[in-house]
Parts: C-alpha cells; sequence; structure tokens
C-alpha cells in the first residue's frame, strides 16, 4: 500500500515541461483570432513605417504588407521551410518598397544622403 501512495505522489509531483498524455503544452490556449489579428496590423503598420505609414499605401500595398506581416509571425518548424518565408516576406516588402518608393527625407536633416540615392550612385 506505501508503494502505491509513493508512485502516485511521484506523479503529481513531475516537473512543468512533462505533461500528462491529452494535457495541453501551451496552458494559455491558442490567440484568438482578434489578438492574431491585431498583432498583425501591429506588424504591417511597423513594416510601412519607412514608405510613409500604412495609410498611405493603396489598398494592394496594404494587403501585400499585411500578408508580409502574417508570413513574418509565422515560426516554421523546417529550416527550408524557415528560408522560403523569409524570401517571400523579402520580395513582397522589395516589390512594395519599388512601386511606391521610400519617403524623401526632411530637408536639412543630419542623416546624410538616403540609401536609393546612394545606391543610384555606385551603379554605373
Amino acid at each position: 500500500m506505501p508503494e502505491n501512495v509513493q508512485s502516485e505522489q511521484q506523479s503529481s509531483q513531475r516537473p512543468w515541461w512533462q505533461f500528462k498524455p491529452g494535457q495541453s503544452g501551451n496552458p494559455a490556449g491558442k490567440q484568438s483570432v482578434a489578438a492574431h489579428r491585431a498583432t498583425v496590423l501591429a506588424k504591417a503598420h511597423k513594416l510601412a513605417e519607412p514608405l510613409g505609414g500604412f495609410e498611405n499605401l493603396n489598398a494592394i500595398e496594404q494587403t501585400l504588407i499585411e500578408r508580409a506581416a502574417d508570413l513574418a509571425l509565422t515560426r516554421p518548424r523546417r529550416h527550408d521551410e524557415r528560408v522560403r518565408t523569409a524570401n517571400i516576406v523579402n520580395r513582397i516588402l522589395r516589390d512594395v518598397l519599388r512601386r511606391h518608393g521610400p519617403v524623401p527625407a526632411k530637408a536639412g536633416s543630419d542623416l546624410g544622403p538616403s540609401l536609393s540615392s546612394l545606391i543610384r550612385q555606385a551603379r554605373p
């Protein structure tokens, strides 16, 4: 009898990373759809800052930026999926930047010449 009590106490005192079969490893649960949408929109607004803000983009560019933000927030398990996701996000942002162009720097800025002007000068 004392052995059964001892084995029950050991099983109830498992370390926090060892869950019982059928018990979730994420006690907080899945993020709600509204919370996920808010996270994606916050990331999209952050990605659109160099373009003058999310509101200054047209509908197509906003959709592309939102998709890039959604992809940037995912965490693929396999290495090749991570590389593909990073490449897709890079292409989306590059294409939107090419179409829309960066916001011109204010006159008198101490930041120096913009990146696009430096690239134009470097090209033959």
